[in-house]
């Protein structure tokens, strides 16, 4: 024991503490969220948690690999009071700030569905969203900020613990065992980082071996995904097919004109915070939105509509812009946001139309405001513009009810014909109403219900407002949800998981056009909305669009979305899964929607639903690689 170096089992028990903590913070992260996680029995838990140390190694070679060298240097102060107490100063921090975001998961994985990533850092830089916020979550997530204190509080008093006993002579000469013990630690911590002696460093994916994917979460922890979620991510060029060859497959290339002269009827899109189909007259459960209901009875209704996305910044693109989301980190935080994207905005502006975006959310709130600049919207109006903070809902920004009003008020001084965005924001966690609202049963409501009973009754009165106007009987509104509300508990299990926890209303409502009372049933998606749109609108020219009218009975009907690697594609009631670009199963989704029983026989119409999502995977990357998602675009790179 003379040639080891004394503060070596110091160190082995402070590593052991840490793992300890991960684990207890694990066990609370699945206890706490068990019914996002239902098919996972204890034996599961426990041998994911066996797994998770390869991740809970590699996390503690990133967040101590400097403390690990430091405190075992081959020189004889390095066993010194002083310099160990003072390295207490960087592992204390640095191992307390990843067991809170650890912890803080516990929260914040309900309404993501994964762990956190580094995109949780442009949502705290958003000053404004996250001090608002702050309070409510406090209060509402009080059992996750008790458990961040406990476990901190743990880990200062152990570790004073540790270090009262570690032992260590004041004094040692330097002997050369010591530097190869040093050496041997520092590549101890590199192999440990890099999580094996594979050819490749674990990643998040690597969890995959040990898990199905909606199981990552109980083997990966939050400080490890949030570490490799830094590097930016770059899609890889697929070369599937030549290009003649995907433009015979899948051509994004649309034209609606047809005979007739374009009708430049005045368009409004709402999209609703987190309305999911499940809380609609269309889910089979209990409607929270009894205008919407009555609404759709005269309206061209989308019954099989689907999100592309699971978070605003992802959903509002998908409906305005037609894009899906594709790569990890939200698309505005992405490598690609400065392409030239084509938008509902941007076709109807070279028509002549005057536009705008409105949101009632803080100015800034998850880049909105530079958002809809760059989709080609004249100008933004938030709270900043609406100018009464005596209507601030304290969190997100102003209450639906006054600037739906407001919003009514403004679109009556836009220059015909025009086209308008508006994003509710009253629906969004904490689901706080107005003390001067006065319907007790909305008040009485419970979470997500209370605030879409809220916005229904705001939406009756923003519709009440505009019929009075001269230009409401011109005019197509567009209605649909960024997303479901992702920590929908359904008790038929439905809205929990897959394709069902995609499942959103689509409602084209106008006064005077010939299709209103229509319901369709083919497969629909937000990139679906701008091409029909100008469908309906009989669009003059040629555009690029991902998805297709819902109104042409040739189309090809599909949805895609994609959560991390775990990717769904739902064709011809087939349902494709891909782990990134890997095959993994099939369903049949009108007799297994809850998709437990994976089809074996790959017969003829499998092969043509994986040959279509193939030539739409490479056409979605491929141009996203090279901005090529617009007609201006594609003639010059032509």
């Amino acid at each position: 024991m003379k040639f080891l170096h004394p503060n070596t089992t110091l160190l082995f028990k402070q590593m052991g503490m840490v793992l300890g903590l991960f684990f207890i913070s694990r066990c609370l992260f699945f206890s706490i969220n068990q019914a996002y996680f239902q098919d996972v029995q204890l034996s599961d838990f426990l041998r994911f948690s066996f797994y998770s140390l390869r991740f809970d190694f590699s996390t503690l070679g990133i967040l101590n690999g400097l403390y690990l060298a430091m405190l075992i240097l081959p020189v004889s102060w390095s066993v010194s009071t002083t310099w160990i107490k003072a390295w207490q100063f960087w592992f204390l921090p640095v191992n307390g700030i990843a067991l809170l975001f650890d912890l803080a998961d516990i929260g914040y994985f309900p309404y993501v569905r994964k762990r956190m990533t580094s995109e949780v850092f442009h949502l705290i830089g958003t000053k404004s969203d996250f001090l608002d916020l702050l309070p409510s979550y406090l209060l509402q997530f009080w059992y996750v900020v008790l458990a961040i204190f406990v476990i901190i509080v743990l880990l200062f008093r152990f570790n004073q613990f540790l270090i009262r006993k570690k032992g260590a002579s004041d004094k040692l000469p330097f002997r050369i065992a010591f530097l190869f013990q040093w050496l041997l630690t520092l590549s101890l911590c590199f192999l440990m980082i890099r999580g094996g002696f594979q050819l490749r460093p674990i990643q998040t994916s690597t969890a995959l071996l040990y898990c199905s994917s909606n199981q990552v979460p109980l083997v990966v922890n939050s400080p490890f995904q949030i570490i490799h979620s830094f590097e930016q991510h770059r899609l890889s060029r697929m070369n599937d097919y030549p290009p003649d060859k995907l433009t015979q497959l899948f051509n994004p290339i649309r034209n609606y004109s047809g005979a007739a002269r374009m009708r430049k009827d005045n368009v409004v899109v709402i999209i609703l915070e987190s309305f999911g189909k499940a809380y609609t007259g269309l889910g089979g459960r209990t409607s929270c939105t009894p205008f919407l209901d009555s609404l759709m009875q005269k309206s061209l209704v989308f019954n099989r509509a689907f999100s592309n996305a699971y978070s605003s910044a992802d959903g509002v693109p998908a409906v305005l812009m037609g894009w899906p989301h594709l790569i990890p980190e939200s698309w505005m935080y992405s490598p690609y946001a400065d392409n030239s994207f084509e938008s509902i905005s941007s076709l109807l502006r070279r028509q002549g139309y005057s536009t705008a975006f409105f949101h009632g959310g803080s100015n800034g709130t998850m880049n909105f405001d530079a958002f809809a600049l760059s989709a080609g919207y004249q100008k933004y109006v938030g709270r900043k513009e609406y100018g009464n903070d005596a209507d601030y809902d304290g969190t997100w920004g102003i209450w639906d009810g006054p600037f739906l009003q407001f919003t009514a008020a403004q679109l009556s001084k836009l220059k015909a014909p025009f086209h308008a965005s508006i994003f509710t924001l009253s629906s969004h966690e904490p689901f706080k109403l107005p003390a001067s609202f006065n319907d007790s049963a909305i008040q009485a409501a419970k979470g997500i219900e209370r605030g879409i009973r809220y916005t229904d009754r705001c939406l009756k009165a923003f519709f009440d407002a505009v019929s009075e106007t001269d230009w409401f009987a011109n005019t197509w509104f567009v209605l649909t949800a960024d997303h479901p509300f992702l920590a929908t508990q359904d008790k038929q299990g439905y809205y929990n998981t897959n394709m069902g926890l995609y499942s959103i209303p689509v409602v084209f409502f106008h006064p005077s056009h010939a299709e209103s009372g229509r319901v369709v049933s083919t497969v629909f998606q937000q990139i679906d909305i701008l091409p029909t749109l100008m469908d309906l609108m009989n669009y003059p020219d040629s555009f690029y669009a991902l998805g297709s009218s819902g109104l042409d009975s040739n189309r090809q009907a599909w949805a895609f979305n994609q959560l991390d690697q775990h990717i769904q594609f739902l064709s011809d009631n087939l349902i494709l899964t891909y782990e990134d670009t890997s095959f993994q199963s099939y369903f049949n989704f009108e007799s297994d929607s809850l998709m437990h029983f994976p089809l074996k026989e790959q017969d003829s119409l499998f092969n043509r639903v994986r040959l279509q999502y193939q030539a739409i995977r490479q056409t979605m990357i491929n141009d996203l690689i090279d901005n090529r998602h617009s007609i201006k675009t594609r003639q010059q790179l032509n």
